[in-house]
Order: structure tokens, then C-alpha cells, then sequence
């Protein structure tokens, strides 16, 4: 019974092969009573045959997943083993080459998609020149390009329209769509540049009439159009100081607001308005001051460095106090040079000496520049250091409460090279090896600086410290007196007034002492500090004073 159903399946076996029904053949002579009959193994080595062949019409057609496992079927006739292995190999080479090939293909395709989708049409067209006619994805990808092409020149042509009409926001807006579409669009790019000057224009027009809002809205219906281009960053820069004169004047500070307008009046020279601003702010720092200077300025308490305007004003009472540990500032009358009370020209040098017994050797500047430079010249900077610097190597500015390091050279201030710099306090100033300083701002009740001298660095007269002196400045034992004396038991104020230079106790709500007028090279000896003032003189190597 066994043997005639054995006969029956090798039988379908032989009619399944000699039909071409190959794969009904290998199921049947794979079965392993039918592999071991002499028939059966007929059956597979015909096999081999018939599926090399196939194997090697499925790998014309690139079909090698299927010519694999043809070849892997035909092994089990395991016969021509050597031609089989041959052609395995010839079929896993051009495999893996064509799958390099798909996946460089995807890659570019994907490249190009990107670069498109980032609006560069331009770039995802010449990477899609690289990819065959008949690639599916490629040739959706280029009726893309070709729509999204035909979408951006439509949105130009509106935006110009729109121009034309005056409707600068809304030609933006398109505009921005077709730069969006495609970055590089020659013709957005043309309209862009049209749209700009007409807006930068009317800006310009607006700010030279004072209609600020005006200004602004035209550069901001740009949004980021023409951001590169300087005339819209000098438009955004001047509105920014405008915006900022207007915070301080709101606030009272009226000098720094003075100062903002002076920036505007350097960036819009042509606007009458600005000129105008400047003045009036100039004449409410005069009013303030000349209120001041009358009956009502011994009762007026004045914060002189601020440049912001009377900071309170109050009736002083029988007892004194203080706020935030701080002493009252001293009254304008005894601090503030009055317009009334300049001093006539040449009646106190520009450069002082001070002399303070137990607080060591200060040079004192009045003027508003001071230059540093080495001594060995023939006419010596402002400050004279013993140094290799030039002879006039920096300068050091005060601008109203601002103070400002200007050099034709790099210099070194807080860690930066540069040739001009706004000082803040606590900057390091280094302008040669043995010229080396610090800006400090010792109190924030007074507009005088100073410029502490490191330990490598040497002046005349043994000079520590320079004092940039405007208005007033405190002596006394504390971290923030201007002139330092440790035997000082109260803070003292020295101040110019009727072009000669006086010195007071500092004021803690009672006035128990008139000031006393110093008198150049005289010792005098207040509260414990003693001290004298005298013209600064620097010796040359000849002799001569200077």
C-alpha cells in the first residue's frame, strides 16, 4: 500500500516537472522518501537545471530576491554546486550595489525635498537632475517645483501691484509668502528692494516731521525684510534712543534724557524737532538749577550726580535723619558751582595737588579731560606715569555724569581690547606694562571719579590715586570718600565756589559749621584731617617745572 502511494507522488512529481510547474515539483521531490528514490533524485537534479535557469532570467530582470531563492531551491539536486555559488555571488554583488544605488537615489530625492520645502527651488532642481526620468518621486518632485515656481511669480506680481497702490503692509506681507516659497526668487528679490526704499523713505519723511509712530509702523510692516540692509538698522537705532530720551524724561532724569537727544540730533541732523528737544531739556536743567540757587534751595535737598532733578524735597526739622544708612546729600548751596558763582578763568589751576597727612599724595583735575601719557616729554600729559606709553596715549572724558576712555591706540578696558569705551566702575584700564588703572565711581552722591593706580604703576610726587573732580568730592575714612584719611572722625566736603575751593563737615541734618575757604599751600585742619592743596608742579630732567 506504502509503495503505491510512494509511485502515485512520484509520478505527480515527474508530470508537475515536465508541465513547468516547478515549484509543485520541489514541494513534492523535497518530501524525504521521494528525495532518497532513485526517481525522486532524477526529479530534483532536473530540477537544478530548471531553476539556474529561471535564477538567471530573474536576475536580468533585477528580480534578485527571487533568483536567490531559485538558487537556493536548485541546491537541493545538489548537483553543479560550483555554478550555483557563482552565480549566488554575481547576484548578491549587483544586489548590494543596486541597493546602494536606491538609497543614493532616496537620499537625493530627500535632499531635494528639503531644499525645496526651505525654499531654495533653484538647489532642489539641481539635485534632482541627477536622478532618472523614470523615477516616481523625483517626477512628483519636479511638478512641485514648477507649482510652487508659478505660486511664488503670482505673489510677486500682486506684491508690486500692491506697491504701486501705496499698500506697503500688505505688499510685505505677499512679499514675505514669496521669499518663504523661494528664497532666491530674482524678481521678489527686485520688489523687495523697491518695497524697502519706499518704506525706509517714508520713515525718513515721518522722523523729520517728529511722527515718531508713524516711523515705526513703517518699519515694522517689514518685518524682517531688508534687515541687512544699514539704513533700516540706523532707522531702528534712532527710534531706540527716541524711545529711550522719552523713558528719562518721563522719569525726571532730564540730563540723560538731554544726553539721548544729543545722540538723536547726531543721527538726524536735519530734524528741527530734535534740536528743539535738546534745548528744552537743557532749559529745564537751568530752571531747576536757578530754583535752587533762590530762597528755596537751603531747603531743597539736590542729588547733584545724577543729572536727574531734585531727588526730595522736604522742611528740614530741629533733628537729623538718614535713609537707608545714608547721610542727606549736602545742600546745592554748598556743593554746585552756580552759574552766578563760576569762578573767573585762571583763578584755580587745573591740576591740584593735595597732600593729606596719614592718607598720602593726591593729584586733583578740574577739567572735564584728563590725558595719560608718559612723563618723559616735554610737555607731560594730564597724568604722567613713569611708563613706556606715548605722550599722550588716552583720554579720559566726562560727559555730563558719564565718563568716556578715548586712544588712537588698543587699549585694555575690563578685558576687552578697544580704542573707546564708557568707563563703569571697577574697570581695569591697561595701557602698558607700568601704566595700569582702575575707574571707580567711590559714591553715588557725586559725579567725581577716580583712578586708582596699581602697584606697578609710578607717578610724580608719589602720587596713588587721581581724582576726577567735578562739583564736589568727600574726604573721610570710609570705602566711599574720594580723598582718603583714616584719623578723619567726620566726612568732609570739598567744593568750589567763587572760583576758590572750600571744605565743610558733611551735612547730617544740622548746620553746625560754616565752610571754610581753603587757600592753596596753606595747611588747614578740619575734624581731624589734616591736609594742604597746592598747584601741581612736575620737574623735567633740567629743572624746569611744568
Amino acid at each position: 500500500m506504502l509503495s503505491r502511494l510512494l509511485f502515485v507522488r512520484l509520478k505527480a512529481a515527474e508530470n508537475a516537472l515536465r508541465d513547468g510547474r516547478l515549484d509543485e515539483a520541489y514541494r513534492l521531490a523535497t518530501a524525504p522518501d521521494i528525495r532518497e528514490h532513485r526517481r525522486g533524485a532524477a526529479v530534483l537534479a532536473d530540477l537544478t537545471e530548471r531553476f539556474i535557469e529561471r535564477a538567471r532570467n530573474h536576475f536580468r530582470a533585477d528580480r534578485f530576491t527571487e533568483a536567490l531563492m531559485d538558487l537556493d531551491r536548485a541546491e537541493a539536486g545538489e548537483v553543479k554546486k560550483e555554478e550555483i555559488a557563482e552565480l549566488r555571488g554575481y547576484v548578491r554583488t549587483v544586489m548590494a550595489e543596486q541597493q546602494r544605488r536606491d538609497q543614493s537615489r532616496a537620499g537625493r530625492v530627500e535632499a531635494a525635498r528639503k531644499r525645496i520645502e526651505g525654499g531654495s527651488l533653484a538647489a532642489g532642481r539641481r539635485i534632482l537632475e541627477q536622478t532618472g526620468d523614470n523615477d516616481l518621486d523625483a517626477r512628483q518632485l519636479r511638478r512641485a517645483v514648477d507649482e510652487r515656481a508659478e505660486d511664488a511669480a503670482s505673489t510677486v506680481e500682486q506684491a508690486q501691484r500692491l506697491i504701486d497702490q501705496g499698500q506697503l503692509a500688505a505688499a510685505a506681507q505677499r512679499l514675505r509668502r514669496a521669499r518663504a516659497i523661494d528664497a532666491h526668487h530674482e524678481p521678489a528679490a527686485r520688489a523687495e528692494a523697491h518695497l524697502c526704499d519706499k518704506a525706509l523713505e517714508n520713515a525718513r519723511s515721518a522722523i523729520l516731521q517728529g511722527k515718531l509712530s508713524r516711523a515705526a509702523d513703517e518699519l515694522t510692516c517689514l518685518g524682517k525684510l531688508g534687515d541687512a540692509l544699514p539704513e533700516k538698522r540706523e532707522l531702528t537705532d534712532l527710534l531706540a534712543v527716541a524711545q529711550e530720551a522719552a523713558r528719562c524724561v518721563q522719569a525726571g532724569k532730564y540730563a540723560e534724557g538731554r544726553r539721548h537727544a544729543m545722540s538723536l540730533a547726531r543721527l538726524a541732523p536735519k530734524a528741527e524737532w530734535v534740536r528743539t528737544m535738546a534745548e528744552q531739556l537743557r532749559h529745564i536743567d537751568d530752571i531747576i538749577t536757578a530754583l535752587c540757587a533762590g530762597p528755596l534751595g537751603d531747603r531743597i535737598e539736590y542729588v547733584v550726580p545724577s543729572g536727574r532733578g531734585i531727588a526730595a524735597a522736604h522742611q528740614r526739622t530741629g533733628a537729623g535723619h538718614e535713609e537707608d544708612g545714608q547721610s542727606p546729600a549736602g545742600r546745592l548751596d554748598d556743593t554746585v558751582a552756580l552759574p552766578h558763582r563760576m569762578p573767573s578763568a585762571g583763578a584755580l589751576p587745573e591740576r591740584l595737588l593735595v597732600l593729606v597727612d596719614g592718607g598720602g599724595s593726591y593729584l586733583l583735575l578740574r577739567s572735564s579731560q584728563a590725558s595719560v601719557g608718559r612723563v618723559a616729554s616735554s610737555h607731560p600729559a594730564d597724568v604722567p606715569v613713569f611708563s613706556d606709553v606715548a605722550e599722550r596715549h588716552a583720554n579720559i572724558a566726562r560727559v555730563d555724569d558719564d565718563y568716556f576712555l578715548f586712544s588712537a591706540k588698543d587699549v585694555e578696558v575690563a578685558g576687552h581690547r578697544t580704542k573707546h569705551q564708557l568707563l563703569r566702575d571697577g574697570d581695569r584700564i591697561l595701557l602698558g606694562r607700568k601704566a595700569k588703572f582702575t575707574f571707580r565711581l567711590p559714591s553715588r552722591k557725586s559725579p567725581t571719579a577716580v583712578l586708582d593706580l596699581s602697584d606697578t604703576t609710578k607717578m610724580p610726587n608719589d602720587v596713588r590715586r587721581v581724582v576726577l573732580f567735578h562739583q564736589h568730592a568727600t574726604v573721610g575714612a570710609g570705602p566711599n570718600a574720594h580723598i582718603r584719611c583714616q584719623h578723619a572722625g567726620t566726612p568732609l566736603v570739598l567744593f568750589e565756589r567763587n572760583g576758590a575751593l572750600w571744605m565743610r563737615r558733611k551735612s547730617d541734618g544740622h548746620v553746625d559749621t560754616e565752610p571754610v575757604q581753603l587757600s592753596l599751600g596753606e595747611p588747614i585742619e578740619i575734624a581731624g584731617v589734616s591736609l594742604v592743596i597746592e598747584p601741581w608742579q612736575l620737574r623735567t630732567p633740567g629743572g624746569r617745572v611744568v
